[in-house]
């Protein structure tokens, strides 16, 4: 029990002892609170709406790709009959089943060709016809027309496509607008919507067709009047449009709805619906297209899985614990400035006992204190370590000039507390690591252990602990994680995160379908100059031989040392086509072998080396990185047993 004499020279009652603090304190609380929990609210709409972007423009790019692929099949339409005066049914229905396009390009309905026929060769041009094996040839619809236009090749030349055979698609308003348009600008050209003729009655669906001109051989093209004169007629491809979207969307995304209209959002452009009837999503997007010289407006919306997906209860969250921890403040500052002029008060009386206790504290290594439980902590009593540890003299934190709360990185207040609201509510001891910005400016790691203790209502009065220099202990596991997953010599990644990054880049490759390869690099007589210069100017030239090796590939490739003499390289987004990622990884390797054979200054002696270069390529997942590192391999002993500095592609890369 205190004297009467410590309490009277306790004072008058301080700020800190009123119970106002407290109330100001939850006020301010709440409206901090309120506010980090609409930014929370409106941080975490945004990411889902950016994500719900991200998401249109693949869908974008996918179909803007096919529309390209389809325009690209047309363009060979047009080479061949460029490349032949007279192209025959028979030399179409060639050239239209090696593309495969059912496998390749699924959703196209066919490719044909459709000849001009003015009103002066009608009547030759149907008997040519009927003597090729179509005795009831006739150019339909009927009627008396300046030009007329006849579909004479069409393959598949199956049952629907056969309903097309010698239609007049100049006659018809629509398709004549994306023909002339084809015909003046030489460019593929897009039509609006249209019902094709190859439909049946059943399912009938909304169709387009797109057309590209082919003009005479060897007549001059330069200006609109001079294509006009040298038409020939159209190659082109009809679609139907449900066909075309599932087989270009044929995996379902399960975030997006999509939408396609010819023009103009309106009932009667609709070219395609992935979805019945449309909901009322959170997220819609509508974006404009020209295809083919045609405009396209394409909308999308948001699924409830993807809804479901992106919906977060963190904000609610956020807004229940920061009114909890408010109150919790509140209550332990309201409660503390009712304590806190008696808690002074036998702070007088434990003066004679500091000295004592000081002396004790003083040998136990790291900073002894003993700190008020809220925050800044200010110190009771602290050690003169805390002097090493922070650059502030153990009085000005006494003296309540600096408090150690204000030395804490902000970014880990929040975790500070935290871990001692929850010891303070199972009244254990805690254990927390966090850093401190000292009076230099530098950032220290520190370890605390302490416990609190509490009065007789449950409520901690202090707390007593000691807090370590954590810095050192850090900086090394850092150290330990780097050798993990670098290599000390050359600083590459070594073989355990060069297999995660080859899984990561296998991942990609089967999302993107684009083509990557593994080089598989190998010095050629590293071993000679090991024997003779020493491991010295080995190490020295595997140093170098990194720094060229990073140098040469492309930002996004990963160059990493497999052990010894031996480096992989990994290329990803080499393309779609399996022949042209091949040549694009020859290439590089070829670059990368010039610049491993030019000279290398070590110390005084100047050496010269040649690599080895094995490639395996790969599309998706179809090997895993075990086996693509052994083909690579398997393709550099091939290119080693060859000779000195060359490259090796393996086998079966293509079937990769």
């Amino acid at each position: 029990m205190s004297s009467p004499e410590i309490s009277a020279h306790a004072g008058p009652l301080r700020p800190s002892e009123s119970t106002s603090l407290a109330y100001l304190a939850l006020v301010l609380g709440l409206i901090l609170t309120l506010a980090l929990w609409h930014y929370s609210e409106t941080t975490f709409h945004q990411r889902a709406q950016d994500r719900f972007a991200y998401r249109v423009d693949k869908e974008k790019l996918t179909l803007l790709n096919r529309i390209q692929a389809y325009e690209q099949v047309l363009r060979g339409g047009r080479a061949l009959f460029a490349a032949s005066d007279d192209v025959t049914v028979d030399e179409w229905r060639q050239y239209v089943a090696l593309l495969a396009l059912e496998q390749t390009l699924p959703g196209i309905q066919g490719t044909g060709f459709t000849l001009m026929v003015p009103r002066s060769s009608l009547a030759s041009h149907v008997t040519q016809i009927r003597t090729t094996g179509f005795p009831g040839y006739d150019i339909h619809p009927a009627g008396d027309r300046e030009l007329y236009s006849s579909i004479l090749y069409l393959e598949p030349f199956d049952a629907r496509n056969q309903r097309a055979f010698g239609y007049d698609m100049y006659a018809e308003p629509i398709r004549r607008e994306a023909m002339e348009r084809a015909r003046d600008t030489g460019n593929p050209a897009l039509s609006a919507k249209v019902t094709l003729v190859q439909e049946t009655g059943k399912d009938v669906q909304p169709g387009f067709l797109i057309y590209l001109a082919v003009y005479r051989n060897g007549a001059p093209t330069d200006t609109v009047a001079q294509r006009r004169a040298a038409l020939v007629g159209f190659v082109y491809s009809p679609f139907r449009a449900h066909d075309l979207m599932r087989g270009i969307f044929a995996e379902v995304d399960q975030d997006v709805n999509l939408e396609v209209y010819d023009d103009a959002v309106a009932p009667e452009n609709l070219l395609f619906s992935s979805q019945a009837q449309v909901r009322d999503a959170r997220y819609t997007l509508e974006s404009p297209m020209e295809i083919s010289g045609r405009r396209w407006v394409l909308r999308f919306h948001s699924r409830e899985q993807y809804e479901e997906a992106t919906r977060t209860i963190q904000p609610q969250i956020l807004l229940t614990a920061g009114t909890l921890l408010n109150v919790l403040l509140f209550t332990v500052m309201y409660t503390s400035a009712r304590h806190r002029r008696r808690m002074r008060i036998a702070a007088a009386a434990l003066t004679d006992s500091l000295a004592r206790y000081q002396t004790l504290v003083e040998n136990v290594p790291g900073t002894v204190f003993r700190c008020e439980p809220g925050i800044p902590w200010r110190f009771i009593h602290v050690s003169a370590g805390v002097e090493t540890l922070t650059g502030f003299a153990a009085g000005s934190f006494i003296r309540g000039e600096q408090t150690f709360g204000k030395l804490i990185q902000q970014e880990d207040l929040e975790h500070v507390q935290e871990v001692l609201a929850a010891a303070f509510a199972a009244r254990t001891a805690y254990e927390v690591e966090y850093r401190i910005r000292t009076r230099t400016g530098e950032t220290k790691w520190v370890s605390e252990r302490g416990r609190a203790s509490y009065d007789d209502q449950g409520n901690p009065t202090f707390i007593d602990g000691v807090i370590l220099d954590s810095t050192e202990q850090k900086l090394a596991e850092n150290a330990i994680r780097d050798l993990a997953f670098y290599d000390p010599l050359t600083a590459l990644p070594n073989r355990r995160l060069l297999y995660d990054r080859l899984h990561q880049a296998i991942a990609s490759s089967a999302r993107s379908r684009q083509h990557g390869a593994v080089l598989f690099i190998d010095l050629d007589k590293f071993k000679a100059l090991n024997d003779s210069a020493g491991h010295e100017a080995g190490d020295a030239l595997l140093k170098a031989i990194a720094r060229r090796l990073t140098e040469t590939v492309r930002q996004d490739d990963t160059v990493a040392r497999l052990g010894g003499d031996e480096f992989v390289v990994i290329l990803e987004n080499l393309g779609n086509a399996a022949d042209a990622a091949t040549k694009m990884a020859y290439t590089i390797a070829n670059k990368l072998r010039e610049a491993l054979s030019a000279p290398y200054t070590l110390g005084e002696l100047t050496h010269q080396t040649t690599p080895s270069i094995g490639i395996a390529t790969f599309c998706g997942s179809a090997r895993e990185p075990n086996q693509l590192i052994r083909d690579a391999d398997t393709a550099m002993y091939r290119a080693k047993s060859s000779g000195q500095g060359c490259i090796c592609v393996h086998a079966d890369t293509h079937e990769a």
